[in-house]
């Protein structure tokens, strides 16, 4: 029997005969199931570049130091006057009191005309609180800074005559700031190198309308018209007639000047003014370049002692270019 005939019988051995042959199915293969991935982790955002500022011309941001620059120092003078420059008059009062306190016991205080700035009387008015405020000789704006000052084309205090007296109302410790609070029958004292001259308020005016005091023998307080910017067209005035005998009165006093009339300016102190602002702006550019070159901390110490005493100078030398009474 042939083999093809032979597996064919046997494969139907086992079904009826004439029953129809079914084919066998295929086995199906079977995936296993994928194991579950984990997420993704999302990448972290990145943060956001800064935008960059537009750069800034040089020219532009000189002119804004310059500017700065400037409005510092206005607002540094404001300070100078009001508040730093009593305490250059304090100095300039105690080193005054100590000269004149020396000439009195060796018996060589003026009794006449003598240098500008020279201290030459002791003015004390209980009214006030004011005691041992040394006068000096001279009207002018540099005058005044170191305390009320003596109109040098009158009589010294406690001599006969009218002596006048000017003192600031609001800079440089602002002597004669509560002037018009004195009232009728008040006593001033005046030391000088004749003695001691007490004197008794009498009347009060203005430069305009001058108080109404004939007595021959008088003292004249007088200072600017209060507020805080005092009137430039007005100066009040105190009289106060003279309780005590009259000392001797020399022939003669100097003239006065201009400069020394009630709320004049000094206006020979803009020169010194320009002249200290240039060295103030040439210390500030060295100071700069310095820095840049070598190092800051160095180049600052060595800079501001020398900036701030040309500030005070320039601070100065600017006020002196206000009324003197101011």
């Amino acid at each position: 029997m042939a083999l093809p005939e032979v597996l064919e019988s046997e494969a139907g051995s086992g079904s009826e005969p004439g029953a129809p042959t079914e084919p066998v199915p295929k086995a199906r293969r079977v995936k296993a199931p994928r194991a579950a991935r984990p997420p993704r982790q999302q990448p972290e955002p990145r943060p956001a570049r800064p935008e960059r500022a537009p750069e800034q011309s040089p020219a532009l941001l000189v002119v804004g130091l310059v500017l700065s620059g400037i409005a510092v120092l206005v607002l540094g003078f404001f300070v100078y006057l009001y508040g730093l420059s009593g305490l250059s008059e304090q100095r300039a009062q105690s080193v005054l009191y100590k000269t004149f306190a020396g000439e009195l016991g060796q018996a060589t205080a003026p009794t006449g005309a003598t240098s500008d700035g020279a201290p030459m009387a002791i003015l004390a008015i209980p009214r006030l609180g004011i005691s041992d405020l040394v006068v000096v000789e001279g009207t002018g704006a540099g005058d005044l800074t170191h305390g009320p000052g003596h109109l040098r084309s009158s009589v010294l205090p406690g001599q006969a005559g009218v002596s006048v007296v000017y003192g600031r109302v609001l800079t440089y410790g602002d002597p004669f700031a509560h002037l018009m609070r004195l009232q009728r029958g008040d006593r001033i004292t005046v030391t000088t190198g004749q003695g001691v001259s007490t004197y008794t308020v009498e009347s009060f005016g203005t430069n305009a309308v001058p108080p109404p005091d004939p007595t021959p023998n008088r003292l004249l307080l007088v200072t600017a018209d209060g507020g805080i910017l005092p009137n430039q067209a007005t100066a009040v005035e105190v009289s106060a007639d003279l309780s005590s005998a009259a000392q001797p009165t020399p022939a003669s006093w100097p003239p006065t000047t201009p400069d020394e009339y009630p709320l004049a300016a000094d206006s020979g102190a803009l020169v010194p003014a320009v002249f200290w602002a240039q060295a103030l702006v040439l210390v500030l550019l060295g100071g700069f370049f310095a820095a840049r070159r070598w190092s800051r901390r160095p180049a600052l110490l060595c800079t501001a002692p020398a900036a701030f005493a040309l500030v005070w100078a320039v601070y100065e030398n600017l006020s002196l270019l206000l009324p003197n009474l101011y």
